[in-house]
C-alpha cells in the first residue's frame, strides 16, 4: 500500500503544479465569468455515484476539461467583485503542505506546530491592531463564524451562567446595534444565540454612508426606556457596500457609557494598519473588545481564513467555549492545555489555516502589504477621478478603502442591473450591484493586486460601451 501511496502523490506532484501553471498563465486573457448556465452545468455532472473508481489522469482530465473552465476567475486581474482576492502563490502552495500534513489543530497534542503557530499568527494580527501584550484570539472559517464568536462573548458577559441556562437568565431582552451596513452575519449570529433577528438595531446611516453616532444614542436610550437590556455596539471597518470605515473611537465611547461591549467587524478593512498613510482610519480600533479580521480579504490568503481578536485575552473566549471531553481533560498531563484551540470556539476539528497565514505574513512582511494596499487604494482613486469625468455616470459616495460605487444615470433600479449583465455576460470583466440608501449602484472593488491602471482604463471603456447597450434595451 506504501508504494501506491508513494506513486500516486509523485504522478499528482508532477502533474498539478502544470495545471496551476496553465491556468494562471492564462489569467490575463481567460474570461472571468463562465459561459455555462447553471442548467448546462446541471447536466454536465448529472452522473451517479461511481462504483467502481477511475484512474488520476482520467480525474484530472475532467477538472481540465469541465470544473476549471467553468469556474468564475476571481484570481483575474478583471475581476472586481466581492472581497475575493487573488491569492499569493505561496499561499496556494501552503495549502497543498497543510493537506499533505493534515493536522487537526483543536488539541496541541494532534497539532503541535499548528497549535503555536496559530498563536503567534494571532499574536501578530493583535500587535498590528495595537492590542495589548494580554491579548489573544482564534482563527475562523470567515468572518461570519468570527461575528459569531465575538457575539457570543459578549451575550455571555450579561449574565452569569447564560452559557447553561439560556437567554432567559438575562436581566431583559438583549439588544445589538449596528450599522444598517453591518454584514449579514450580524443577524444570522442575533438568531444562533437565541436573541433574535428582532434583536439586532440597524443604525441609519449619515451622508457619508457612516453609521449616525446621535441615532445610536438615541435608539440605546429608547430600548433602555422600553425595559430593554443594551449589551453591544457594532462598528465596522469597511462595509461590504461601500467599504467605509464607522466612527471607531466615538463608538467605543459610546459603549462604554452604556456598559456595552464593543465589537469591530474589520473583516475587509483590517490591513489598513499595515500603511502608515492609511492606518488613522482605524483610530479607535484598539479600544474595542473583540475584532474580527478575514486574511483571506486584503491579506490575499486563500479561502479560508479569518480571526477573532480578544482584547483582554484567552480567558474571555476560553470562558465562552471551553469544556474538557474525558479524551481530552486537563488532568491528561503536560503543559499543552492552553493552546488547544477547540477551547476558544466552536470547531473541534480545526484545519492547520495558520500555516498559510505565516507563510504568507512571512512572504510580505509589515512593507510588502503596506505596499498592496496604498496601490490598491490609488488605483480606486484612479477609477473614482476616471468615473467623475464621464457625464452618464454618478459617484456614490466617496472613497476609502479600495471599493467604488457608482450609477449610470438617469438613476433607475433596472438600469444599474443591466449594465452589471451586460458586463457579466462579456466575460471581459466582473462587477456587482448593491442597495444603499434603498437605490441600486453598481461597485467595483480592487482587491487583486494583479490589477493595473490599464485593467481600469479597460473596464472604464466597456462601462461606456455596455451603458449604451444597456439602454438601448429598455
Amino acid at each position: 500500500m506504501i508504494d501506491d501511496f508513494v506513486e500516486q502523490h509523485q504522478l499528482l506532484g508532477s502533474t498539478v503544479p502544470r495545471i496551476i501553471n496553465e491556468y494562471v498563465a492564462t489569467l490575463a486573457t481567460r474570461r472571468v465569468t463562465p459561459e455555462a448556465t447553471p442548467a448546462d452545468l446541471e447536466k454536465l455532472f448529472a452522473e451517479p455515484l461511481p462504483e467502481k473508481g477511475i484512474s488520476i489522469e482520467e480525474i484530472l482530465t475532467r477538472f481540465r476539461g469541465d470544473i476549471a473552465p467553468n469556474t468564475m476567475a476571481v484570481p483575474s486581474p478583471r475581476y472586481f467583485g466581492q472581497f475575493n482576492p487573488t491569492p499569493l502563490p505561496i499561499g496556494v502552495w501552503a495549502d497543498a503542505l497543510i493537506s499533505m500534513l493534515n493536522q487537526n489543530g483543536g488539541a496541541w497534542r494532534n497539532g503541535p506546530t499548528s497549535a503555536m503557530i496559530e498563536a503567534r499568527v494571532i499574536r501578530w494580527l493583535c500587535e498590528l491592531l495595537s492590542y495589548g501584550p494580554t491579548s489573544s484570539g482564534t482563527l475562523a472559517s470567515g468572518g461570519s463564524e468570527a461575528n459569531l464568536i465575538a457575539l457570543k462573548c459578549a451575550r455571555d458577559r450579561v449574565a452569569a451562567g447564560i452559557k447553561d441556562r439560556g437567554v432567559r437568565t438575562a436581566p431583559g431582552d438583549l439588544v445589538v446595534y449596528a450599522s444598517e451596513q453591518c454584514h449579514y452575519s450580524i443577524d444570522k449570529s442575533a438568531d444562533i444565540l437565541g436573541l433574535g433577528r428582532e434583536a439586532l438595531r440597524k443604525i441609519p446611516t449619515d451622508d457619508r454612508f457612516h453609521i449616525s453616532l446621535g441615532a445610536l444614542q438615541d435608539a440605546i436610550r429608547h430600548d433602555r426606556e422600553a425595559g430593554l437590556v443594551p449589551f453591544c455596539v457594532v462598528g465596522v471597518a469597511g462595509t461590504t457596500s461601500m467599504g467605509v470605515i464607522d466612527s471607531l473611537e466615538p463608538l467605543a465611547a459610546i459603549a462604554r457609557e452604556n456598559n456595552c461591549w464593543y465589537h469591530v467587524d474589520a473583516a475587509y478593512g483590517g490591513p489598513l494598519a499595515f500603511s502608515p498613510k492609511h492606518k488613522e482610519k482605524l483610530r479607535g480600533i484598539e479600544l474595542a473588545d473583540s475584532i474580527t479580521f478575514d486574511p483571506h480579504k486584503w491579506m490575499f490568503v486563500p479561502f479560508s481564513c479569518a480571526a477573532t481578536l480578544m482584547r483582554e485575552g484567552p480567558g474571555v473566549l476560553r470562558d465562552a467555549f471551553d469544556m474538557s471531553p474525558e479524551y481530552l481533560s486537563e488532568d491528561r498531563g503536560g503543559a499543552d492545555v492552553e493552546f488547544d484551540f477547540f477551547r476558544y470556539g466552536q470547531m473541534g476539528t480545526r484545519r492547520f489555516n495558520s500555516l498559510k497565514l505565516w507563510m504568507a505574513l512571512k512572504f510580505m512582511g509589515r512593507e510588502g502589504y503596506a505596499k498592496a494596499v496604498e496601490r490598491q487604494i490609488d488605483l480606486t482613486n484612479y477609477l473614482a477621478r476616471q468615473i467623475d469625468s464621464l457625464p452618464d455616470f454618478e459617484r456614490v459616495g466617496e472613497v476609502e478603502t479600495a471599493v467604488c460605487c457608482f450609477r449610470l444615470m438617469p438613476e433607475t433600479d433596472g438600469l444599474q442591473q443591466r449594465l452589471q449583465q451586460i458586463i457579466e455576460r462579456s466575460g471581459e470583466a466582473w462587477l456587482t450591484t448593491t442597495v444603499v440608501k434603498n437605490r441600486r449602484v453598481l461597485r467595483v472593488n480592487i482587491n487583486s493586486f494583479l490589477t493595473d491602471q490599464h485593467h481600469i482604463d479597460d473596464l472604464v471603456k466597456l462601462l461606456v460601451r455596455s451603458a449604451e447597450a444597456a439602454k438601448r434595451h429598455k
